[in-house]
């Protein structure tokens, strides 16, 4: 039996270091799947505990490759033959982090800033397994590592306190940076200190520098706020615990969520619903704000509807806002987080209808 293992140990060995990017990748991949199906909701306890072991784990295995390069440390021989296999560890872990971060900001994402920030983290996630970009080393690794701690905190913090904005934010900034601090010095003060300031504080105090600036032009997405479902309707009636909104969007029209286009009658309140989700212990606001594209002076604010949203209903809150005076036209409804960050929006067009004839209302549930 113990021949066999060492036999297939051997194998393992010979094929790893002739297909070393071909591994890398399929346990990068095989990270992201497992995330893909394991990934529960953002507030659950488990999923923080999780990704709060996969930074441990990836922060020891950083500093102790990094001290390794400085020269400030040597690993004992006896550890030496597994340290062969830390680069596999290494690349499943942030391809698990990386994946659900990046879910969890895309199911949070609404403006197009928002999706530029999505598209960048994807595309560093994607280009982690790139020889060439495997060839930078330590510096690319602290990037990773910084993003990932970030992004950590950025729905930490958030989920802690109940609700969104510049506390939690800046916590989660100077969580980060006391992270680092700390294990610079306890670990690298010792060390080569330009290759350290080089690959290690410059790259990290450029991911703290970009999510500050970020923060404040409305790159982020509003983790861990989501909208779940949005439509237009003419009615909301609430039922058995069930909201109900009523609509004359035809079948064929699937792409339109609710009456998109509004065919608007004497009386007709312009209405639109939506069920957004946030953690269990969550109570915030949020805001509808009303434009409308007037022909002399384009997309202007016309109206800002508060709601207050409590978290913990995997659904999302549902609630709604109405107007009933309102004109003809184009108009843009966007949910906008306390902070005024963007979490969703949703177009329609208000058509005057002078027909008299009853009207066969469909209804869609919340």
């Amino acid at each position: 039996m113990v021949k066999h293992l060492i036999e297939a140990k051997s194998k393992f060995l010979i094929f790893y270091q002739r297909h070393e990017a071909l591994v890398s990748i399929l346990v990068f991949v095989f990270g992201f799947l497992f995330d893909l199906i394991t990934l529960g909701r953002i507030d659950d306890t488990v999923n923080l505990i999780q990704q709060a072991g996969y930074l441990f784990i990836l922060g020891a295995l950083l500093v102790t490759e990094i001290r390794l390069k400085a020269g400030s440390f040597v690993l004992p021989e006896k550890y030496q033959r597994w340290w062969q296999y830390h680069d596999l560890v290494v690349h499943f872990l942030f391809g698990s982090l990386l994946s659900a971060y990046t879910i969890f900001f895309y199911t949070s994402a609404s403006a197009l800033t928002s999706f530029l920030f999505i598209s960048l983290l994807a595309g560093l996630m994607t280009a982690n397994e790139f020889p060439r970009f495997q060839k930078l080393g330590i510096p690319v690794r602290v990037l990773l590592y910084s993003i990932c701690l970030l992004s950590y905190f950025s729905f930490f913090y958030p989920i802690l306190f109940g609700h969104v904005g510049a506390l939690p934010f800046w916590l989660g900034l100077i969580s980060s940076l006391v992270v680092l601090a700390l294990l610079w010095r306890l670990y690298f003060l010792q060390g080569t200190q330009d290759f350290l300031r080089k690959s290690v504080l410059y790259p990290a105090a450029a991911i703290h520098l970009f999510f500050l600036v970020a923060y404040y032009t409305n790159l982020i997405p509003p983790v861990p706020v989501a909208v779940k479902k949005i439509g237009v309707y003419y009615e909301v009636i609430k039922e058995e615990g069930k909201y109900m909104g009523s609509h004359l969007n035809p079948a064929w029209r699937i792409w339109d969520q609710g009456s998109q286009r509004f065919y608007a009658r004497p009386g007709d309140r312009l209405i639109v619903m939506l069920s957004i989700f946030s953690p269990g212990n969550f109570k915030d606001k949020i805001y509808l704000k009303w434009f409308h594209d007037d022909p002399r002076a384009g997309w202007t604010l016309q109206d800002t509807i508060p709601m207050s949203i409590l978290g913990g209903r995997d659904e999302g809150f549902r609630g709604f806002g109405a107007k009933q005076n309102y004109l003809p036209g184009h108009w843009r409804v966007i949910v906008e987080t306390s902070d005024g960050r963007e979490v969703g929006r949703i177009n329609l067009e208000v058509i005057p209808d002078p027909g008299q004839h009853a009207r066969e209302f469909k209804t869609d549930l919340f």
